[in-house]
């Protein structure tokens, strides 16, 4: 091994060590806050607090899979579980008053930044419709705060096996339709608290996609008015769209003061150093990360997409099979990479991995409320899978034209290339693209059928 380089493929191991340190550094200076604005929770065996007790018959929980709840799965007691409180821990009155306390917030919050002088191009959390919980008044905090004390930090430790937490910031999101859904994300802590200030009777849609749920059928969680979902937020999620009325939600992120999560920070340094085109700092992040989460998806697809960007394209296509082999759940990797096969005119190769992600979905996208960026996926799935069946019909066509050897190939695959294309002209019915992918895989099916067999 080259002096220099680690065993994770770092260009600068002196490096690695002063990535890990800045994240001790700003893990401290998080909690801090934290624990100085929102408190810190106390020992379970603290018997002068005043606190709830909870127990398995309190939860509905749901899997994503062991070793899918993100790089800090490990350190946290079932943390590939999302729990679900059977009953409200907020009554009406206190959603009512959040509700309108982040109303009154957003709306002060807009003001001021039409009185602000320069604009950095980017939105505001006025502007997106979200009250940091940071920004509250006075007596919000203090309400939250003993919300903390008595109920949520009990829960997470009793849950998740995790001590000496404390909320570093959060948000209540206002949804008015019709709404967005967000990108599939992780959020920047360790564990999420989504508490629904809204009944789902308020809105149409709406609810938390959660990737590679299990026993769902990829359906959004939509719970009831002033219950909790608790998980890791490792776990990829998003909020989705609404397309009536209106959806409140307040989402705390908590951090654990002897969890520092370097490999999340050690990922969010890296981003920002392709942001700033400064790939060698960047390569030393992802690699700072790796080195505490080998198998995280998020860190492979980091160090692929900057072999793209440095032309190492093969590199580029190794990252990104490990990411789709890590975790299956997330399409993107091997979507991105059947992509790449197809434009290097592997389309056999491309096929399988665009059958891999359907089989991954499993139709689940044609439900009834499902997700819509999940339709588009599959949509799009479908069409290149499509295609890339068609292209190798065409190559045994025109391999076997003149000869009377059967075209086994087209007769197994073409049938399902053309039932793909027929459910991705439902949603597109006058795809002219579409269509005429269609019709020749019909012809080259229908050839074949009739080519005499030896």
């Amino acid at each position: 091994m080259t002096m220099g380089t680690s065993a994770f493929g770092s260009e600068n191991e002196d490096g690695i060590q002063e990535c890990i340190k800045r994240a001790e550094k700003k893990h401290e200076a998080e909690f801090e806050y934290g624990a100085s604005v929102f408190g810190q929770s106390s020992p379970l065996d603290d018997e002068t607090k005043d606190v709830s007790s909870w127990c398995n018959d309190d939860f509905t929980h749901y899997s994503v899979g062991i070793g899918n709840g993100g790089p800090s799965e490990k350190k946290l007691s079932n943390g590939h579980l999302i729990f679900e409180t059977k009953q409200a821990v907020l009554d009406g009155s206190d959603c009512d008053f959040f509700i309108q306390t982040a109303r009154e917030t957003i709306k002060n919050g807009r003001i001021a930044d039409m009185e602000k002088e320069t604009n950095s191009g980017d939105p505001t959390n006025s502007e997106l419709g979200e009250a940091r919980i940071s920004n509250l008044p006075h007596a919000s905090l203090e309400r939250l705060n003993s919300l903390l004390q008595k109920s949520l930090y009990p829960m997470l430790q009793e849950r998740l096996g995790v001590e000496n937490l404390s909320v570093y910031d959060g948000l209540i999101l206002g949804s008015i339709a019709p709404s967005r859904s967000q990108p599939v994300h992780r959020d920047a802590s360790l564990v999420t608290l989504n508490i629904a200030l809204s009944s789902p009777d308020d809105f149409e849609g709406g609810g938390t996609y959660i990737e590679g749920l299990e026993n769902h059928n990829g359906l959004p969680l939509c719970i009831g008015r002033g219950k909790v979902l608790c998980h890791s937020s490792g776990i990829m999620h998003a909020g989705t769209a609404i397309s009536a009325g209106e959806r409140w939600v307040l989402v705390l992120f908590v951090i654990a003061k002897n969890e520092v999560q370097v490999a999340r920070r050690a990922h969010a340094e890296g981003l920002d150093g392709i942001g700033s085109n400064n790939l060698s700092e960047a390569v030393t992040a992802f690699d700072t990360g790796l080195k505490y989460a080998p198998n995280d998806h998020v860190l492979h697809m980091g160090k692929g997409q900057i072999a793209s960007i440095r032309g190492n394209e093969q590199e580029s296509m190794d990252r990104l099979a490990k990411a789709a082999k890590y975790y299956p759940a997330s399409h993107k990797a091997a979507m991105t990479l059947g992509k790449m096969m197809e434009a290097k005119k592997k389309p056999r190769a491309a096929l399988r991995r665009f059958d891999s992600v359907l089989s991954v979905i499993e139709d689940k996208d044609l439900l009834n409320g499902a997700w819509m960026p999940l339709k588009a996926l599959a949509w799009d799935a479908r069409v290149s899978a499509g295609r890339c069946a068609l292209l190798c019909a065409e190559y045994e066509a025109a391999r076997f034209r003149w000869s009377e050897r059967e075209r086994s190939w087209t007769k197994t695959h073409l049938p399902q290339a053309i039932k793909r294309f027929e459910t991705a002209l439902i949603a597109v019915p006058n795809d002219g693209y579409i269509a005429s992918m269609l019709q020749r895989a019909n012809e080259l099916l229908s050839d074949a059928n009739d080519f005499p067999c030896n």
